[in-house]
């Protein structure tokens, strides 16, 4: 043992014990640093360069069979050239973003250790601090979640960007990926969406606007959030006058500039599905909190035969209404020529799971209008949400007079189930709220059907059942648990109860639930049929209802008739379809357990 050979690690035997472990400990931690980098480096060499420029894909939706439906907006992803930008658009993002682009290799080293400092103090995720080469980054590849193991491979890809590409190249790709809200990415559908204008027609103001925009985009929305939208534009103006990218006297002259924009604009798409795609994505905001995504695809539950199947039964049931008798003198279709012409908005949905399968907000989707977001005074649909608070205080339902029945109850129990129901936004503490005679969007109205129709269970109507990027990694799943579905929103015993009661009416023999009601001041006529598997709802109306044309002998029950028929057929259909798929699956089964 005396006679061994002395290592180097010896020398530390010569120390006190606790400075020789400490020294030792202290040698090792530049060992370790250089190969966590490896480890990134090696990591961040497996993304392809090349995905940076790389063409540009639009939105897309796809049914549930995998079909593609369409892309989500009408804004087609343009490429804007670096000679297109703006000089006060580029100037606005370095001024908001990375005021060091131009003189950093990808990382801000001191922004680093002061966002690590901040996280630390707050014990959150509370500053990034990514340049707009770390962000560009993250916007073409899939790095990850809010994590430190992110972050460092996103420093990693950053310092290859920079190795490859110019710094025009670099601003030109980020400008042309980012998410600017509403299913609009890039800098060309922003400018269209927002201004209605081209990349290099922007002003100072609009400029400032969109910079700032990309900080939150649901927050900072110009179209819905103005004065947020104004705020955050007249930030970034500071910061540019900071940087000395503009004068005080052009701050002044922008800050005080209107917020013009081009105005609330749905997709105008050729298509009802993505109009119903598109709002409902708008609620979630869940691309918001998906800032690594250049584009999104959308999965749901829609199927295009359902579709087809739905809108060739339509158009023939509402020609055949104008070529009535009864319809003498009022407008009819000629071509596409739809103005003051009656319109038809048909839902198709799943009765167990809520699936949207099919739907449609009027004759065209060329002009924008989703019927079903329609203003209309419920009446009678209202009446089923009074019901079912005075069946649960086990009260008597006067079945002619909703309005009696609800004083029984009072304005408080039944705006809290209307709401829990689905109705949204102030309802009026008075007789008219028991009789429906308000107004409300024919949609809420439609989910709060449902929702009794389905003994209160928590089950709602929906398109979208999961969104990812185009890179195919899932985003959010909209899709609840079986306990959750089975949860009670309202009473499960009043609900039944209720959906016996008008005005639904039951078929024995059929086993389907009718409605059929017509709609306080000529809003239209509403129908739906309710069975085992299918639910159809029908709305026919006027956009622009005339107290004259339903005066006129015949027309509210030819338009009563109509949504009746055109719900009642569009069920059969269904029905005949799934029977089919059925049987065809069992034809396909028999082979196979001959063989086995």
């Amino acid at each position: 043992m005396e006679n061994r050979r002395k290592r180097w690690y010896d020398l530390f035997g010569l120390l006190p014990r606790n400075l020789g472990r400490m020294l030792l400990w202290l040698g090792l931690i530049p060992i370790a640093f250089v190969i966590v980098l490896l480890v990134y480096a090696w990591r961040a060499d497996q993304y392809e360069l090349d995905e940076v420029l790389a063409p540009l894909e639009n939105c897309a939706a796809y049914d549930r069979n995998g079909q593609w439906i369409g892309t989500l907006t009408d804004h087609d992803r343009v490429y804007v050239a670096r000679n297109e930008l703006p000089d006060n658009l580029v100037n606005a993002f370095i001024a908001r973003e990375d005021e060091a682009f131009f003189d950093h290799g990808g990382i801000v080293y001191s922004s680093i250790i002061r966002s690590i400092c901040r996280n630390l103090t707050t014990l959150s995720y509370a500053q990034g601090a990514s340049t707009i080469t770390m962000q560009l980054a993250r916007n073409c590849y899939e790095l990850g979640g809010k994590t430190l193991d992110r972050k460092v491979l996103e420093m990693a890809v950053a310092r290859r960007i920079e190795g490859k590409y110019s710094k025009d190249e670099i601003l030109t790709a980020y400008l042309n990926r980012i998410y600017f809200g509403q299913q609009c990415y890039g800098i060309a559908q922003a400018a269209d969406l927002y201004f209605g204008k081209k990349v290099e027609d922007l002003t100072l103001a609009e400029c400032a606007t969109l910079a700032g925009l990309v900080r939150g985009p649901s927050i900072y929305n110009p179209v819905y959030s103005p004065e947020a939208a104004v705020k955050v534009r007249n930030a970034t103006l500071e910061r540019m006058l900071e940087c000395n990218f503009i004068t005080q006297e052009q701050l002044w002259q922008a800050s005080r500039e209107p917020m013009t924009v081009a105005g609330e604009r749905e997709a105008r798409p050729g298509s009802y599905p993505i109009l119903v795609i598109s709002r409902e994505l708008g609620d979630m905001d869940c691309c918001d909190e998906q800032e690594g995504t250049s584009s999104i695809f959308v999965m749901t539950t829609l199927d295009l035969e359902f579709q087809r199947m739905v809108e060739e039964i339509s158009e023939p049931q509402l020609t055949a209404l104008e070529h009535s008798p009864v319809w003498s003198g009022l407008p009819r279709r000629v071509d596409n020529q739809l103005k003051n012409c009656v319109q038809a908005a048909v839902l198709c949905v799943d009765s167990r799971k809520g699936d949207l399968l099919a739907v449609t907000g009027g004759r065209s989707a060329l002009d924008g209008v989703d019927r079903w977001q329609t203003m209309v005074m419920p009446g009678d649909l209202f009446t089923p949400i009074v019901n079912v608070c005075a069946v649960d205080q086990r009260r008597t339902v006067i079945r002619s007079s909703p309005e009696v029945t609800g004083r029984g109850v009072g304005f408080n129990t039944v705006i809290e189930t209307a709401q829990k129901a689905g109705y949204k936004g102030d309802l009026p503490r008075s007789p008219e709220l028991y009789a429906g005679r308000f107004r409300a969007p024919l949609a809420q109205a439609v989910n709060a059907l449902y929702l009794i129709g389905n003994d209160g269970r928590n089950v709602q109507i929906s398109s979208v059942r999961q969104v990812g990027t185009t890179k195919k990694n899932l985003v959010m799943v909209n899709a609840p648990s079986p306990e959750e579905s089975r949860r009670e929103i309202l009473p499960r015993e009043s609900a039944h109860l209720v959906a016996a009661l008008p005005p639904f009416r039951y078929d024995e023999r059929s086993r389907k639930t009718f409605v059929n009601v017509r709609l306080p001041e000529n809003t239209g006529n509403f129908s739906a049929v309710m069975g085992r598997y299918f639910t159809v709802f029908v709305w026919v109306g006027f956009d622009s209802p005339e107290e004259a044309v339903y005066k006129k002998k015949g027309v509210a029950a030819a338009l009563a008739k109509t949504s009746a028929a055109l719900a009642g057929e569009v069920y059969d259909r269904a029905e005949e379809s799934r029977r089919k798929a059925a049987r065809e699956r069992k034809e396909k089964e028999a082979p196979a357990e001959q063989d086995s």
